[in-house]
C-alpha cells in the first residue's frame, strides 16, 4: 500500500509540475499548443467561417475576414514557444486553402463554368480580401519575433566553464594563507669534546 501511495504521489507531482520555459504560450504557465494544434485552430475557424460566409452572403466577407484575423492571432499566442514557426507563416497558406476551396465548392452554380468564370470566381475574393491576409501575417511575425526574444531560456547565463586564471588569482588571494610550521633546528649529534683544564 505504501509503495503503491508513493507512486500516486510521484505521477501527481510530474502532472502538476510546471511545463518548460518553451512549452509555454505567450502568457500564463500553462502548456502551449503544439504546432499542429495551432495550425488546426486557424484551418477550423476560417474554414467554418467561410461556409457560414458562403451560404449567407454567397462570398467571404467580415465573418470570414474577423474568423481568419482571430483564428491566425490565436494560434500564434497559444502555440508553445518551440513551435513558433509554423504559426508565423500560416497565415498566407490558411487564407489560400479556405478562400479557393470555399469559392470552387459553395459559390453559385450559375458563377462556376469556364476558364474566365473560373477566375472571376477564384480571383476576385482572393483580392479583395488580401489586405486581410497581409495585415494578419504582419501581425504574426511580429508576434512571433517577439516572443523569440521575450521568452528566451532563463539560465541562459549560467555558466559551467572554470573561471579564468585572474579570477582564480584573486579568489586565492582573497583566502587566507596558510602558516607553514616552522622547523626547528636539529639537534647537533656530534659528540662535544671535553673541555682542557688549566693548572695553577
Amino acid at each position: 500500500m505504501t509503495a503503491t501511495r508513493d507512486r500516486r504521489s510521484d505521477l501527481d507531482d510530474v502532472s502538476h509540475a510546471a511545463p518548460a520555459w518553451d512549452e509555454r504560450p505567450i502568457l500564463g504557465r500553462s502548456r502551449g499548443l503544439p504546432w499542429w494544434g495551432a495550425v488546426l485552430l486557424a484551418l477550423g475557424l476560417a474554414a467554418a467561417a467561410a461556409v457560414i460566409d458562403m451560404q449567407l452572403h454567397d462570398a467571404l466577407g467580415k465573418i470570414y475576414q474577423a474568423a481568419f484575423i482571430i483564428g491566425c492571432i490565436g494560434a500564434i499566442c497559444l502555440v508553445r514557444r518551440a513551435n513558433l514557426f509554423g504559426p508565423m507563416v500560416q497565415p498566407p497558406l490558411i487564407f489560400a486553402v479556405t478562400a479557393v476551396a470555399a469559392n470552387l465548392l459553395l459559390a453559385p452554380a450559375s458563377a462556376v463554368g469556364g476558364l474566365r468564370k473560373l477566375i472571376f470566381t477564384v480571383g476576385i475574393p482572393l483580392t479583395s480580401n488580401f489586405p486581410t491576409m497581409g495585415i494578419t501575417t504582419a501581425i504574426t511575425v511580429a508576434l512571433g519575433l517577439v516572443r523569440l526574444f521575450i521568452q528566451r531560456d532563463p539560465n541562459r547565463h549560467t555558466s559551467t566553464r572554470p573561471p579564468s586564471r585572474p579570477a582564480r588569482e584573486r579568489a586565492s588571494a582573497g583566502a587566507p594563507s596558510k602558516s607553514r610550521p616552522t622547523r626547528e633546528p636539529a639537534a647537533d649529534s656530534r659528540p662535544r669534546r671535553p673541555r682542557p683544564t688549566t693548572r695553577d
